[in-house]
């Protein structure tokens, strides 16, 4: 019988149990998508005072989940499926977020309320979960 922490290597990666019984998968780079859990790495209000956001603290190895995605957004209101993105990309295996630019800088006056996303994949493999309260699923896109 299977207990938790037990674990079976295969070619492809390694599978195991999480303390509640529920089986979580590995791919060979030692990574769990399953296990990512969506979240806000940072955010920030651009107007006409701060127009622009330094995002180089977000760039370099170790600053996300590993395998995961990454959306620039601004959540001020919530508008059905018209969320404007301002980027997106995936996460590596390093934990760095793939294409994230230097800044954002916006040309509006009024508030705009920025986040820097991390997305998780669904347990179907199709989606992407976002954290917040709106547009929280959507498509799959590769990088």
């Amino acid at each position: 019988m299977a207990t938790t922490g037990k674990a079976r290597l295969f070619k492809a990666g390694k599978r195991t149990l999480r303390t509640n019984g529920k089986a979580q998968l590995f791919n060979a780079g030692g990574h769990c998508s399953e296990c990512c859990t969506p979240y806000v790495l940072a955010s920030f209000t651009t107007n006409s005072s701060t127009p622009c956001w330094d995002l180089t603290p977000y760039q370099g190895p170790g600053k996300a989940t590993p395998c995961a995605f990454w959306r620039l957004i601004e959540t001020g209101s919530c508008y059905p499926y018209s969320y404007p993105w301002y980027g997106t990309g995936c996460v590596n295996h390093a934990g760095q977020l793939v294409g994230l630019p230097s800044q954002f800088c916006s040309s509006y006056y009024y508030n705009g309320y920025m986040q820097l996303q991390i997305g998780c994949r669904s347990a179907s493999g199709t989606q992407i979960n976002w954290p917040g309260t709106c547009q929280t699923t959507t498509s799959v896109y590769s990088c």
